[in-house]
């Protein structure tokens, strides 16, 4: 059986360890000639759901605020996203690797990057994992674990 990936889908929590994981995806899209499918999740922040803002400000005024605070953020992200991804390209000299698209998207982490690895119908993830010591029993970061239990593609994990 030979295992060929032509799709990698990488998720982003866009934190410092980001570009060290993006490299690992480019070294996997060399290897086999893939695209990358970069994704980033944003979660509603607690202020705007449930109704909290909702006892301040008109339902109306409210809508088009989280409209346009949440379409200017993705835009934003997308921007940031494209020129990392291009001059991380360019700092690896890839020959063979290349994003396919970038997308942001708001959702829950887990399930959003499980949704998203059905849309593109991705060969493997990729993506950072938080470690936890002391008296934790998890060994892996949430969405990390969240995303090994429940999906059947191989999931590369990075420990940052």
């Amino acid at each position: 059986m030979q295992f060929n990936i032509q799709r990698i889908l990488y998720a982003t929590d866009l934190g410092p360890h980001g570009p060290k994981v993006f490299r690992c995806a480019i070294g996997l899209a060399e290897k086999f000639g893939a695209a990358i499918h970069v994704l980033h999740v944003i979660e509603d922040p607690a202020i705007l759901r449930n109704n909290v803002a909702e006892r301040y400000i008109s339902s109306s005024v409210l809508g088009t605020y989280r409209g346009t605070a949440f379409d200017e953020a993705v835009s934003e992200i997308e921007k940031r996203l494209e020129s990392f991804s291009l001059s991380a390209l360019e700092a690896e000299d890839s020959q063979g690797a290349r994003v396919a698209e970038i997308r942001v998207l708001a959702g829950r982490p887990g399930r959003t990057i499980l949704n998203e690895a059905e849309r593109i119908d991705a060969d493997c993830i990729v993506l950072g994992t938080h470690r936890y010591s002391g008296v934790s029993d998890m060994i892996i970061g949430s969405v990390a674990r969240k995303v090994t239990l429940k999906t059947p593609r191989p999931v590369f994990l990075f420990p940052v």
